[in-house]
């Protein structure tokens, strides 16, 4: 027998020659027995690997099985970022396995305990249990009494290095009663723990929805994952007022480059009293089918496709509902795919396939768009770019510091009424960036030639055109900058550096060769020609701690070759454009502040004024106030949102949008939520002119929620 006091550090290299490396082992005392087959080492015990650090009060080693008998441990799992512990355990240091009665496990990442029994830990980091209680909430794991605010009773726990867990989920328990219990002799699919986004085959919470329009209604998703790149979720919502609205989704990513999502909902809507609005289509069959997809063979190629289709535009308004409704469909592709969706109350529908290709300073480009048109006007009319193709040589240097870009286009363009075909155009475009003294200038010189060519040239005495033009450019700027320090009462004192920067911009564009010509996009929309002299100010303060505190920017146009027509509101027919002014404050993290407003010197006065308020943590935890107001536009527009923690368990909102000038709420809505440290339960009333909806939400931190938020 060896008996060692005190805090001593030994290196088994003999004892543990079968373990890939040797053990440090510290303890306060060890024991050796049966002619050093059996080593005891007690007090603060601990022992480290490359894969897991082990402490216990006490710990034998049986040196011929190589099994180490941990009493009083806590064992932390560097690969699955975890800690187990327990009062007894074995573990098997040859295959590195564990086995443990009642055991405590907490992972860490996603903050998720587990009480379980007959826990086993294999050679493959795989953790087993025939029975578990997983929850997020804290609770005793020493008290068989205590039981969390929520918590799930699993059968054959499985939880993997990936972090996929698996089970069969037989008991929802609120404290120590089961709120939903599932006998043996029932259908249970296998439920996934989300500790990570993998979810494995079976239902997904529910979601309850009720409105004026739509009245009680009941969505109960069911997951199905057909390979690991490929997964389904089929999501019926049952509508007493509208019927049966199927709703299906499908996530893939196969191999690295190719991922996307698709989603397509339907209803037939059998309710007798539609609702009939000017513009309206009024149909019985309603569905939308929406879509991404990338695919990025090569790091310089890359194809996209959008789809985006619906049977009338207020399908998107009036079912926003559910698992896969505009909303929360246009969160997810923004996380997914970085890239959301068009606005619900846009006329038309966008769908676009491109592939982009580039090369040092060649970039490349095809596309091919389809507008689902939903507005008042005829569809057949509406001009459709079917394809795109695109050539640019991006900016380089050619002689000295000339800079020289290049591009090309072609455009073809169909619809069913009116003419349509081809337009191919070209522009060469020379900067020369220079200094002069103090200032910074630019000068920029470029040439536009377009040809059209119509294959049914409608409205037109021929089918070609020919147009060109020229525009050149002008930019000087100068940076002044000087730092101020200033004494405040109590012997305090502030500084801060002023940035003062006065521009100046001309801009001339020669007038079309080519009077009379098709449209095709954005730039044959301006056919007059363009001579405008652009001036203004930036003045930025900046503190040591708040570098962008205020920004002021002051602009004005003049165009010298506008008519003055003394009745013109718009800018374009007035020499002096509106005296525009933005102000940006930004004294992080409690207040933020942008003004944008503009002044018309032929009348209107002060025409537009644009006000958006966020302040954090002062009255109440957040105010956010926007206010528009727009003469020319005859609009005003007012929007709120209030938000205040109460006892620090509950947390109201409030949001109210309203149209001054009607002198109508468009939408408001009140909602009071409990926030608990594992869970959350809330719920409120939204009102428009059109419905109005109550919903609630409830929320299991780590295992996700149900229910609607609107």
């Amino acid at each position: 027998m060896v008996l060692i006091l005190g805090s001593i550090v030994f290196t088994f290299f003999s004892v543990f020659a079968s373990v890939s490396k040797p053990l440090e082992v510290t303890a306060q005392k060890l024991q050796a027995f049966n002619n050093f087959k059996t080593l005891v080492a007690e007090g603060d015990v601990v022992i480290q690997t490359d894969k897991m650090l082990v402490w216990a009060k006490k710990v034998t080693y049986e040196v011929p099985t190589q099994y180490l008998i941990l009493y009083q441990y806590k064992i932390f799992d560097f690969t699955q970022n975890a800690t187990v512990e327990g009062d007894q355990a074995f573990l098997d240091l040859r295959n590195e396995e564990l086995w443990g009665n009642n055991v405590f496990m907490y992972l860490k990442k996603e903050g998720i305990r587990i009480k379980a029994k007959d826990l086993h830990k294999n050679a493959l980091n795989e953790y087993l249990a025939k029975s578990a209680l997983v929850s997020t909430c804290e609770f005793d794991c020493e008290n068989e009494r205590d039981f969390p605010p929520w918590s799930l009773e699993v059968k054959d726990f499985i939880l993997t290095p990936e972090g996929i867990s698996s089970g069969e989920a037989t008991k929802f328990k609120i404290k120590k009663q089961t709120v939903v219990y599932f006998p043996k002799t029932a259908y249970v699919p296998k439920v996934s723990l989300p500790m990570t986004p993998q979810r494995s085959t079976g239902f997904l919470f529910p979601k309850f929805v009720q409105g004026n329009r739509l009245g009680l209604g009941i969505q109960l998703p069911f997951f199905w994952p057909y390979t690991d790149q490929v997964d389904f979720t089929f999501s019926p919502m049952f509508l007493t007022k509208k019927g049966l609205l199927l709703d299906l989704e499908t996530q893939f990513r196969l191999l690295e480059p190719l991922e996307g999502i698709l989603k397509l909902r339907y209803l037939k809507d059998d309710e007798k009293a539609l609702i009939e609005t000017i513009g309206t289509e009024n149909k019985k069959h309603k569905w939308w089918f929406v879509g991404k997809v990338d695919y990025a063979p090569k790091p310089n190629l890359d194809f996209h496709l959008d789809i985006d289709l619906v049977s009338n535009k207020d399908f998107l308004e009036e079912f926003d509902v559910g698992e896969n409704g505009f909303s929360s469909s246009k969160i997810l592709f923004l996380e997914r795919l970085q890239r959301s969706l068009e606005e619900k109350t846009q006329e038309y529908r966008t769908s676009r396939f491109w592939g982009q290709y580039y090369r040092g300073s060649l970039y490349s480009r095809i596309e091919n768009t389809y507008l689902d048109y939903h507005g008042n006007s005829d569809k057949d009319s509406v001009l459709q770019p079917l394809w795109v193709f695109r050539l640019n040589l991006l900016p380089f240097k050619t002689l000295g510091d000339l800079i020289t870009s290049l591009s090309f286009n072609h455009n073809y363009s169909f619809r069913k009424e009116g003419y349509y075909g081809h337009k191919i155009s070209s522009n060469l475009e020379l900067a020369y960036p220079f200094k002069t003294s103090f200032l910074f200038n630019e000068l920029k010189a470029s040439y536009t030639l377009n040809y059209y060519s119509l294959d049914d040239p409608k409205g037109f005495e021929k089918s070609t055109f020919n147009k060109s033009y020229y525009d050149v450019s002008f930019t000087s700027y100068a940076q002044f900058f000087k730092f101020y320090e200033v004494d405040l009462p109590f012997n305090q004192r502030i500084d801060f550096l002023h940035v003062f920067k006065p521009y100046i911009g001309y801009y001339f564009k020669k007038k079309p060769s080519e009077e009379v010509f098709p449209v095709f996009n954005y730039e044959d929309l301006t056919k007059e020609e363009i001579n405008t002299l652009e001036y203004g100010l930036w003045q930025v303060f900046r503190l040591k701690n708040q570098p962008d505190l205020l920004k002021l920017k002051v602009y004005q146009q003049y165009q010298f070759n506008a008519e003055e027509i003394p009745t013109a509101i718009s800018s374009e027919k007035r020499k002096f454009s509106d005296l525009s002014l933005q102000i940006l404050v930004n004294y992080a993290p409690n207040f933020s502040l942008r003004y944008d407003g503009s002044y018309n010197f032929y009348g209107l006065g002060f025409k537009k004024h644009s006000l958006s308020l966020g302040i954090n943590d002062r009255f109440i935890d957040r105010i956010g106030l926007t206010f528009q107001d727009d003469k020319a536009w005859n609009s005003r527009q007012l929007t709120l949102y209030l938000s205040q923690r109460l006892a620090q368990r509950f947390q109201t909102d409030f949001y109210l949008s309203r149209n001054l000038i009607r002198e109508e709420n468009t939408e408001m809505r009140f909602g009071l939520t409990y926030l608990h440290d594992c869970y959350l339960l809330g719920g409120g009333v939204s009102v428009t002119p059109k419905d109005t909806k109550f919903f609630f939400r409830v929320e299991l931190k780590g295992l996700g929620g149900y229910g609607l938020e609107k």
